[in-house]
């Protein structure tokens, strides 16, 4: 279980955050996991061949966050709709200039996700702070939302919107310009301006940054006194614990948002980015991989039980079925995830052990990294894995 420290996190939110072990307790299948997914999708899909083959492979963790924002959040369908018909809309304007500004952005996006996974292991339970730490603490987490996480996505969002009001410019000017400039440029131009301020104050993102940046703050009789701007336009906002939560709620749903419009928009285009992807020396967390594959793992009815890879010459992952389906064909399908434990692992054996919803161990299959490095690069298809992986029933 050590080699799983790590990812401790996911597997538990996995468990007892997702729908997931719920849905197959009251009967769902794969089958009706991957219905229900492409259904959610299909709204926000052009390309529905790629909605079908990704839906799986990719989509799983987003329709999970998306069941959850939904939940508090009703209006995300219409705001993640709005944000998505400017993506469509300027690549009909422009497409070359559209795929090329996402593409171009790529290296800074997975510097984003890098930066909120250690946002997220660093996050502290505020319920029981007092009001000061709680204050200090909150107005951090607004501020490296704002700056660290989301910076990229508010460029992406003025260059969208530029092509849209079909304006020239450089990608790296544009990169380079200051968080100010960029807020407020896209709240005076776009058609989702809340989306860049805390409603109902109309306080820029870029003043919450500040605010933190220069501890602009006191606390007075139980309640958080906050200054922004300069000079003779400077302002105060007084607020208490909970309205202070509210903006750093807004802050976060603006954020999940625009990533999703983003992700969807990617996914929906993904072959047309293969002419402009540039290599890059920016790498992914393994988190962002490990979410990926364990939320698809989970989607096929299965909870990663362990998996072992450090130190020793080949990686076992373990899993448990949460079917009753029958074992020897389930154990058949819990194969097709060897090539997900070699993009973990990178490990040159790979090993993954079948237990039936019982908790009896029934199946182990293995194969080689080579084969399933082919398979991850397209070059062979998963039908070929098949062929090559090697079953054991265990003998109990």
């Amino acid at each position: 279980m050590k080699d799983l420290k790590k990812f401790k996190r996911i597997l538990i939110g996995l468990k007892d955050k997702s729908p997931l072990p719920l849905l197959f307790e009251n009967g769902y299948t794969p089958e009706s996991i991957k219905k229900e997914i492409i259904e959610t999708f299909s709204t926000y899909f052009e390309n529905k061949n790629i909605l079908d083959e990704i839906a799986i492979k990719y989509l799983v963790p987003d329709w999970i966050n998306i069941m959850r924002v939904s939940i508090i959040y009703p209006n995300i369908e219409r705001d993640l709709l709005l944000v998505l018909s400017n993506y469509k809309s300027a690549k009909r304007i422009n497409k070359e200039r559209t795929i090329e500004i996402l593409a171009s952005l790529s290296p800074k996006h997975i510097e984003a996700g890098n930066k909120f996974w250690s946002f997220l292991n660093l996050e502290v339970d505020k319920k029981e702070l007092e009001l000061e730490e709680f204050t200090q603490t909150s107005l951090k987490d607004i501020s490296d939302i704002i700056e660290g996480i989301s910076k990229t996505l508010y460029l992406e969002q003025l260059m969208i919107n530029r092509v849209l009001r079909n304006k020239t410019f450089d990608i790296q000017k544009v990169i380079e310009l200051k968080l100010g400039n960029v807020i407020d440029e896209l709240i005076n131009n776009s058609n989702y301006p809340n989306l860049f301020k805390t409603v109902p104050d109309n306080i820029k993102f870029s003043d919450w940054r500040n605010i933190s940046a220069h501890h602009n703050y006191s606390i007075k009789k139980e309640l958080i006194h906050c200054e922004y701007g300069t000079g003779e336009k400077k302002k105060k906002i007084v607020l208490k614990r909970e309205q202070l939560y509210e903006r750093l709620e807004q802050c976060m749903r603006s954020t999940e948002i625009l990533n999703l419009a983003h992700k969807i928009f990617g996914y929906d285009n993904m072959n047309e980015f293969k002419s402009f992807t540039k290599p890059s020396d920016m790498e992914a967390r393994e988190e962002i991989d490990f979410l990926t594959i364990s939320s698809g793992i989970m989607s096929q009815g299965f909870e990663i039980i362990d998996l072992e890879y450090k130190n020793i010459p080949k990686a076992i992952l373990t899993l448990k079925d949460l079917t009753n389906g029958d074992a020897k064909m389930r154990g058949i399908h819990s194969s097709q995830f060897l090539t997900n434990l070699w993009i973990i692992t990178r490990k040159p054996h790979l090993e993954i052990r079948y237990i039936k919803q019982n908790g009896e161990p029934y199946m182990i299959s293995k194969c080689d990294a080579e084969m399933c490095e082919l398979v991850s690069s397209g070059k062979k298809k998963l039908t070929e894995l098949a062929e090559n992986v090697e079953f054991e029933l265990i003998n109990n």
